[in-house]
């Protein structure tokens, strides 16, 4: 079993921040994700999710640089770089979720699910960072 995410950004004078969202209990904060649709490409549901749980409108960077991380129950998680282009005052999972746009020092701090906290220390390593300036500038 697989599901497909996003690791939702922003990059500010070189800084990066991410988008967490909480689970619908309310009690974990997670990156948005979801289970793969018939209908639609991984890059599309990582979309979706994002736009579904946290209210962003964004893109996929490069799909070429998605990661796969092992998920603590079993199976794995692909989490795609999404760029955010705008974070929308309501979307659909606003009753059920909270979000954050926040520092990976600060992300790192509130996310406790280990393959979460694992995507967000590979997308601000400094060479993906580089990554995501070349792409996010073009």
């Amino acid at each position: 079993m697989f599901e497909i995410g996003a690791f939702p950004f922003l990059l500010k004078k070189g800084k990066l921040q991410v988008m967490i969202i909480t689970n619908t209990s309310g009690k974990s904060w997670i990156l948005p994700k979801g289970h793969p649709e018939n209908s639609l490409n991984k890059p599309q549901v990582a979309e979706l999710e994002t736009y579904e749980e946290a209210g962003i409108k964004g893109t996929i960077v490069d799909t070429k640089l998605r990661e796969e991380f092992k998920r603590e129950e079993g199976g794995v998680i692909i989490i795609y770089p999404l760029r955010i282009k705008k974070i929308l005052d309501t979307w659909p999972e606003q009753e059920k979720r909270e979000r954050r746009l926040v520092y990976i020092k600060e992300a790192l701090s509130l996310v406790t699910k280990k393959e979460h906290c694992d995507a967000i220390k590979h997308f601000s390593e400094p060479n993906m960072i580089k990554k995501l300036i070349k792409e996010n500038s073009k």
